[in-house]
């Protein structure tokens, strides 16, 4: 796992109070796995946004499943920038 990878790992364990961090893996499916729900989503979204400085728009956030795809999508949303 990359310092990325481990930054958003540590951000979703910061939303999701419940979830061991320990469990969570870039494999991990953020609401199946995790059990994260719609306020969760929203609360991270936020999160990530500020840290990383860019804006997730709705229809992005459909396309995001797992740990992993938060990590590619601001990999890209960086390189697009």
């Amino acid at each position: 796992m990359d310092d990325l990878e481990k930054k958003v790992v540590d951000l979703i364990a910061e939303v999701l109070v419940d979830v061991n961090k320990e469990n969570i893996q870039l494999d991990s499916k953020i609401v199946e796995d995790l059990g994260a729900e719609s306020l969760d989503i929203y609360d991270m979204i936020a999160l990530l946004e500020d840290e990383f400085g860019m804006e997730i728009t709705d229809e992005e956030v459909e396309q995001i499943q797992t740990v992993k795809d938060v990590a590619n999508f601001i990999r890209n949303h960086r390189k697009a920038s």
